[in-house]
């Protein structure tokens, strides 16, 4: 079950945390990798974790937010491997700061990344899968776009994730009779190169008071989640919003 053998996924924000720790996961189920973020030599050191399981992988340097960069990406992953099947829009991040100090430019650069990301890359991915009749889409969004939280001053962020969560559910909608299915995964508290070590320590706190597991997400909590959205056997599910979040959304 969940094989993903002669599959082919793109992977976006891919070069480090997250993104890094979704494409090993579906990596280890045999799907052949491209892998799509700003930094090479980041990507480059991902690239060799995920040839090191056995399967292709291609780096494609990309700035999501680009329309165009995210085009050629495209025509990139189809003359390597003449299709995809999985694409995984996990690009994103915030720019913490007060809502009343918020900057215009840093809140046009947040929704930039994590909504017109996600827009142009289901866009130009997913209008060749419908064209084959196959796809998986599977959004990154996150429990802070279900809800505020007032210990950290992320008004970009929670916004922007929200977004993506309507966007998830209007295109599984438009899609649904095509054989692409639309789906997000609303993470909780995860390390990553955003939460670093030192970030997660400071947070630690409020974590545990909102999380009836009292603790945050460990590496490859995440991995089940991915691999299940991304398989044949999840064909009937689109629109879903899944959380893995050890309890946070369910109190």
């Amino acid at each position: 079950m969940f094989n993903l053998k002669g599959r082919i996924a793109v992977v976006t924000g891919a070069s480090a945390g997250l993104g890094r720790q979704f494409a090993l996961a579906l990596a280890g189920q045999g799907a052949d990798i491209a892998l799509i973020a700003r930094r090479k030599d980041k990507l480059e050191a991902v690239a060799a974790e995920v040839r090191a399981r056995g399967v292709k992988c291609l780096v494609i340097p990309t700035d999501v937010t680009d329309s165009g960069q995210v085009k050629a990406a495209v025509k990139a992953v189809l003359a390597e491997y003449g299709k995809t099947d999985i694409l995984v829009n996990n690009a994103g991040g915030g720019r913490p700061a007060p809502l009343l100090d918020y900057k215009d430019e840093d809140w046009r650069a947040s929704l930039a990344l994590d909504v017109d990301g996600v827009f142009y890359c289901t866009r130009d991915f997913g209008r060749e899968m419908v064209k084959a009749g196959y796809g998986r889409i599977i959004n990154i969004a996150s429990i802070l776009g279900k809800g505020g939280l007032g210990e950290l001053p992320i008004a970009d962020y929670a916004t922007a994730k929200g977004a993506v969560i309507n966007f998830t559910r209007q295109a599984a909608a438009e899609w649904a009779k095509t054989g692409v299915t639309v789906n997000a995964i609303c993470p909780g508290f995860f390390a990553s190169e955003a939460n670093s070590p030192e970030a997660m320590a400071t947070m630690n706190d409020f974590i545990v008071a909102h999380t009836p597991m009292g603790r945050p997400g460990q590496e490859g909590e995440l991995d089940s989640t991915v691999c299940y959205l991304a398989a044949d056997e999840s064909g009937y599910v689109t629109g879903s919003i899944c959380s893995c979040d050890g309890g946070w959304t369910c109190v």
